[in-house]
């Protein structure tokens, strides 16, 4: 990025970089997006642009978005450099990085029409490890939870684990079960105290249930009791705790020191990642405001035709276009209050900002603007209570700064210029100002209300009038922006609009002299033949449009017909090759009859010139009825032909079945037989329908109620294994039977009873292709996804 140009806040870019965060994945590309300057440099902001034109192709022609979430990582490569063991969230927020270069992998190998070059660069310098991000996959399940399988001690230690746990729980719901025991308890149940199993013993019972008392309710009424019989499997179930904490940080240690050699790669990752993020959220902020990329010009060419500003409703905002070409440097723009003369201010400096930021801007292709190395603005009310400065006084303020600090590659936008003071000071001083903007080299935009300006940038070179129109009929602004003619403040009309009484009106008539009055009539007159103009201009263009269209269309056709006929010509030809060298075999065989009637006797003659007789009269009926054929077929028109239609192949005289209507050459994808063809529409002619066909639709329809949507997930949390699989089996067949290709069981982690059960049961059922644990975010193990066949 370039050094920092100065960019006024008026502009509202601001809003536009929120917009753009908007669009991104990631917490880096969120932050990244904030922080977009514009480029000051043609050749950077030119770069900049294509980078958006290349993520906009690729974007539209690839069918999954290219770009993933990843995480900031900044916190775990300093751990990684100090040598210490990640975490398993650490883990899996690395990992996120790798899987998001894997998956933006694809674009370093761009398609002939995407015409990518520089995105496909960026995407080959990203790296990841394979290895290690399926062996972080398969072995952290969540933020805090390694599978078991990651290790097979720590799959030993897991299973002599839950055994323990299972022996326990048998033994204490046998307590809880048997009557002579179960007396002394406060209530049936196995609870769980500093990490050990107990069970409510009345205090009174204390001695009658040997064991380790472990805690006392508040009331003192109930002792928790860890009985003597479960204390040895609760001493072992400690010390496997502490065998499957080592296991795991081992197994840490060994997944980060996968990633360790990774250090610098994954840095460079998310800088290119990040990169992309950005640059494929301008690219869907461009689609969502229809807008289209810009090409930057030389000094002293701003062209933008129908320019919608982006922070304005859609549906309420005027477009704008706004030429600036030929030498013409300088724009003094006039016209009423509310007329629309800030907007285009801020307009053209918000596009300029963002098409040096390479944003595409919402308006009509081409736009063509110069690169400014500096945006100056003095737009709106600025005046500053606390600094006790006057209206006038804000106003100079920037302008001071802007005379300083801009130069001939600075654009500079100043509303309302000379206001806030007396008229005639207000115009010197405005005039000063243009001029010594002008002498800087400087592309400036003024908004005005003082007459003299108008006269000024009409004389002097560089400099152009435009104004805001407005409709005389209506007495209200249009929001347009005329070139080349100035404006008038329509103060009296808008005046007499809102009520003021006839003859204060025309003693103000009578206050301007001539000159203002003959001034006013015509720009009046200008404003009204520019309209005029504008209008026929319009009506011009859109009969070229459809004079084009037409010329198109007819052109279309003549090439139409003209495949048509030589498509017919080359059928007729195929047709008459046949003919004749069915004739010509005809031929050959009579003549090879005819040479055997020397050697007959006149019996076999007989026979022999019928049997000539018979081919010859059988090759006739075959002719006349390809002649009848060709004159009863019903031609068809691409517009009668429709998908599931039956058809006749004329040079076949076959009946075939419409796979796919006519595409834009005409042609027509055809099941005939067994066979698949494709054929032009002029090839066909209209067939009849087969009996079968008819007598099905015959049959009445039956309609499969399927009752009510089946969800695509199923809790089975809390149950017992034998209700769980009856539940379980009716959601299957439902699932299988609404055409779902994969679904969701939940049972939890629990003791991983339920969960084995579940799976068992999987693995033989009919609709069941295969089976998996959830992944990181799915769920983990608590939850099991199938694949329905």
């Amino acid at each position: 990025m370039a050094n920092e140009m100065n960019l006024p806040k008026s502009l509202e870019f601001d809003r536009i970089l929120e917009r753009l965060a908007e669009k991104t994945v990631s917490a880096p590309g969120t932050e990244a997006a904030k922080k977009v300057l514009p480029e000051c440099t043609r050749e950077a902001a030119r770069l900049s642009m294509e980078k958006t034109m290349e993520a906009e192709t690729l974007l539209n022609k690839r069918p999954g978005y290219p770009v993933r979430a990843f995480s900031n990582i900044e916190a775990e490569l300093k751990r990684l450099k100090t040598g210490a063991s990640l975490s398993c969230g650490e883990l899996l927020r690395v990992a996120g990085v790798f899987r998001a270069a894997k998956t933006a992998g694809p674009l370093a190998k761009p398609a002939k029409d995407e015409n990518a070059k520089l995105i496909p660069e960026m995407a080959r310098a990203l790296t990841y490890d394979g290895v290690a991000l399926k062996r972080i996959s398969d072995c952290i399940l969540s933020e805090d939870e390694v599978a078991d399988d990651a290790s097979p001690e720590l799959a030993r230690i897991r299973r002599a684990m839950r055994k323990e746990n299972e022996s326990i729980r048998e033994k204490l719901q046998s307590m809880i079960r048997s009557q002579s025991e179960s007396k002394y308890l406060q209530d049936t149940i196995v609870t769980q105290r500093n990490g050990r199993f107990v069970v409510p013993v009345k205090a009174e019972y204390k001695g009658s249930v040997p064991g380790i008392v472990h805690e006392k309710s508040a009331s003192g009424a109930t002792l928790f009791v860890e009985p003597a019989c479960v204390v040895e499997s609760n001493n072992r179930i400690r010390e496997l705790e502490g065998e499957e904490a080592r296991e795991v940080s081992r197994i840490l240690a060994e997944l980060t020191s996968m990633l360790y050699p990774y250090q610098k790669e994954l840095r460079e990752d998310i800088e290119i990642l990040t990169e992309l993020d950005v640059l494929f959220a301008k690219a869907a902020l461009g689609l969502e405001m229809k807008a289209v990329p810009v090409t930057f010009t030389e000094k002293g060419t701003l062209e933008l035709s129908e320019g919608r500003h982006p922070l304005i409703d859609p549906k309420k905002v005027v477009p704008v276009s706004l030429h600036m070409k030929n030498g013409v440097h300088a724009l003094v723009v006039t016209g009423p209050n509310t007329g629309g003369k800030t907007v285009t201010l801020k307009l053209v400096g918000l596009f300029a900002a963002m098409a040096q930021s390479g944003f595409f801007l919402p308006a009509k292709p081409p736009v063509r603007m110069p690169v400014f190395d500096g945006i100056f603005a003095d737009i709106g009310d600025e005046q500053s209570i606390e600094q006790s400065l006057s209206t006038f006084s804000a106003h100079m303020k920037s302008i001071i700064f802007a005379l300083k600090h801009a130069h001939g590659d600075s654009l500079v936008l100043l509303d309302e210029l000379g206001a806030g003071t007396d008229p005639q000071e207000g115009s010197a001083l405005a005039q000063a100002i243009l001029a010594e903007l002008d002498s800087k080299g400087c592309t400036v935009i003024a908004t005005t209300h003082i007459g003299e300006l108008k006269v000024f940038a009409g004389e002097r070179e560089g400099f152009e009038n435009a104004s805001m129109e407005f409709d005389a009929a209506t007495l209200t602004p249009t929001y347009r922006l005329l070139m080349g003619v100035a404006g008038r403040s329509n103060a009296l009309s808008i005046s007499q609009k809102l009520g003021l009484p006839k003859h204060v009106l025309q003693s103000a008539r009578q206050y301007m002299d001539e000159e203002h009055v003959e001034y006013s009539r015509l720009i009046e007159n200008a404003e009204k033949a520019q309209s005029r103009a504008d209008r026929m201009m319009n009506q011009a263009y859109q009969a070229l449009e459809e004079a084009k269209k037409q010329r198109r269309r007819a052109e279309e056709e003549a090439q139409r017909l003209n495949e048509k006929r030589k498509k017919m010509l080359e059928q007729a030809n195929e047709k008459a090759l046949e003919i004749i060298s069915g004739a010509k075999d005809t031929a050959e065989e009579v003549i090879k009859e005819t040479r055997k009637l020397k050697k007959q006797d006149e019996s076999q003659r007989t026979k022999t010139v019928q049997k000539v007789r018979e081919k010859l009269d059988h090759k006739k009926q075959s002719i006349e009825k390809h002649k009848k054929l060709q004159k009863k077929v019903k031609t068809l028109r691409p517009e009668d032909i429709h998908a599931g239609d039956t058809v006749t192949i004329v040079s076949m005289d076959a009946p075939a079945t419409v796979q796919e209507p006519p595409n834009g050459k005409g042609m027509v994808r055809l099941k005939a037989g067994i066979m698949t063809v494709e054929l032009h529409y002029t090839e066909l002619a209209a067939g009849k329908e087969p009996e079968a066909k008819r007598a099905r639709e015959n049959v009445p329809h039956i309609t499969l109620n399927r009752g009510k949507a089946v969800p695509m997930e199923l809790d089975l949390h809390g149950q017992a294994v034998d209700d769980a699989l009856i539940v379980l089996d009716k959601y299957l067949d439902d699932a299988f039977l609404a055409g779902y290709a994969e679904v969701r069981i939940v049972h939890g982690r629990g003791t991983g009873t339920l969960r084995n059960g579940v799976q068992q049961y999987l693995r033989t059922h009919p609709h069941v292709a295969k089976q998996r644990l959830g992944e990181y975010g799915e769920g983990g193990i608590g939850v099991t996804v199938v694949t329905l066949r």
